[in-house]
């Protein structure tokens, strides 16, 4: 039986001896704004990546807007990623594991500055209605 992992394609290896420096190394990529019914905005996903030559290394997770200038993760457990955690004998991280170590780096990460960014700037503004759209509805 082979003792060699076939990871998904994309996906990068990481020690978990380089989290500390991996959190230095990981930019903020792109976060997106999820619009409630009443069309304030309420959550969204933000992703932060670290490009190599030849792939990016990639974590992203919920978010939910506490109150105005307040970002939590909606599910501090629930980090999804590429990026395979390698423990001190370069064997895989048990799943419990790595969804601790992964939430460990997101808490190392600055990632509230850009979501806020987001909910001020114009792009986080829920999508207008086409007047045509609401007569129709009246009709």
């Amino acid at each position: 039986m082979s003792s060699l992992i076939k990871l998904p394609e994309g996906s990068v290896c990481w020690p978990i001896a380089a989290l500390s420096s991996a959190a230095q190394d990981v930019r903020h990529a792109q976060t997106s704004v999820h619009h409630a019914r009443g069309g304030k905005a309420l959550s969204g996903t933000t992703r932060w990546e670290r490009c190599y030559a030849d792939v990016c290394a990639w974590i992203e997770w919920d978010w939910v807007e506490i109150s105005e200038g307040t970002v939590a993760q909606a599910d501090p457990l629930n980090v999804r990623s590429n990026v395979l955690l390698l423990d001190e004998r370069n064997r895989p991280l048990l799943s419990s594991r790595r969804r601790t170590t992964l939430a460990t780096l997101v808490y190392l990460l600055p990632w509230q500055g850009p979501v806020l960014d987001k909910l001020r700037s114009g792009d986080a503004e829920p999508p207008r209605r086409v007047a045509g759209a609401a007569q129709r509805l009246a009709a």
